[in-house]
């Protein structure tokens, strides 16, 4: 290798540096914690073209740039579609898998990810959980990682909320086997009058969380 192409290299590395940490800054802080598997693709694709540049001292570092901008653009428009529309977000990460939901094993979600026995008792082990007995959510993240919620911690009917954003989360009410109607008195009781005027509503055991927008 060359002086000129060890320059070439250096510069190149440098201003990479300087622009994969423009892209985690604009990507924020949601996409970065939480890994899904989408994310990891597209860290992975990242990657990639950043190698091909920086192997290739010929190679401008517009051919690493340019692609990885577009890819950037396109993580934002479905990180955007996902926060508005709840279809959108089912489609690009996939529905909450419930390991065990309400204190009872789910084992068709199990056969359905082809999640066993021994991983769930690995995951609970991990938690310091003995027996799925001592469980009442177990929730299987698109990352793999298994979130517990025990009896003894358990203060919700649901763990996902019944309305986000202004907007009914249909799958939580069909799961308590509770319907819209039910809902709009239960706010009504609370003075609330509009299912828009809500940012967050969780159902609690003997009540609801209402966060207002």
């Amino acid at each position: 290798m060359t002086f000129n192409e060890i320059i070439n290299v250096i510069l190149k590395t440098i201003v990479s540096y300087i622009f994969l940490l423009a892209i985690l800054k604009v990507m924020g802080k949601r996409e970065i914690g939480k890994v899904s598997t989408f994310d990891i693709v597209v860290f992975f694709v990242i990657s990639e073209l950043f190698s091909l540049s920086l192997n290739e001292p010929e190679m401008s570092i517009l051919h690493s740039v340019i692609p990885i901008t577009v890819i950037v653009i396109l993580q934002l428009i479905s990180a955007f579609l996902s926060l508005k529309s709840s279809k959108a977000r089912q489609l690009l990460e996939g529905k909450t898998s419930y390991i065990i939901y309400n204190g009872e094993i789910q084992q068709e979600v199990m056969k359905k990810e082809r999640y066993t026995i021994e991983d769930l008792m690995v995951q609970l082990r991990t938690k310091d959980i003995q027996s799925p007995d001592e469980v009442s959510f177990a929730i299987l993240e698109d990352n793999g990682t298994l979130n517990v919620i025990t009896k003894e911690d358990c203060n919700v009917m649901d763990p996902e909320p019944l309305i986000s954003d202004g907007k009914i989360v249909k799958h939580t009410l069909d799961r308590l086997s509770r319907d819209e109607n039910w809902l709009n008195d239960e706010l009504k009781k609370k003075d609330i009058h509009s299912i828009k005027d809500v940012f967050m509503c969780l159902a609690l055991k003997n009540d609801l969380l209402v966060v207002k927008k």
